[in-house]
């Protein structure tokens, strides 16, 4: 993974991935038993769904405006290609990165949602299907 730093692995199998639905919070962990986000899909009626943001590209710190910028970016596609979506965070285990704004969107398929991350400067991006642990899944961007 030439572009990608291989102690990121480590911060990003930390992280807890939380689908903010209204005022209930649906946490994700990487290979974690997975029922909290099964009960989201079966709600929600999907089989699948991935976490992606667009905040600090690369892994780099971005300013607040920059990040509020691909953030709306971000949306403003989830709502052209009229996909379903709520909010979500991205809640690091240590306090040396900042919680990261993302979505949680529902029934993308993987490639295709590897596709929107890379096209956002994204690494990697967060797969969950019905009855499956929370997957890791790099980008060209990581990989190449």
């Amino acid at each position: 993974m030439s572009g990608f730093d291989p102690k990121l692995l480590t911060a990003y199998q930390q992280t807890s991935y939380v689908a903010l639905d209204g005022k209930r919070a649906v946490t994700a962990r990487i290979m974690a038993d997975g029922g909290e986000i099964d009960s989201l899909l079966e709600k929600r009626g999907a089989a699948e769904l991935v976490f992606v943001t667009a905040w600090n590209p690369k892994s780099k710190t971005a300013s607040q405006a920059a990040n509020d910028a691909a953030h709306a970016r971000l949306t403003d596609i989830l709502e052209d290609e009229d996909l379903d979506y709520i909010p979500a965070e991205l809640r690091p285990a240590t306090k040396d990165w900042p919680v990261e704004k993302g979505v949680a969107i529902f029934d993308l398929p993987p490639f295709d949602a590897l596709q929107l991350a890379e096209m956002l400067g994204q690494y990697a991006i967060v797969w969950q299907g019905q009855g499956q642990p929370a997957q890791l899944l790099f980008t060209r961007l990581a990989l190449g």
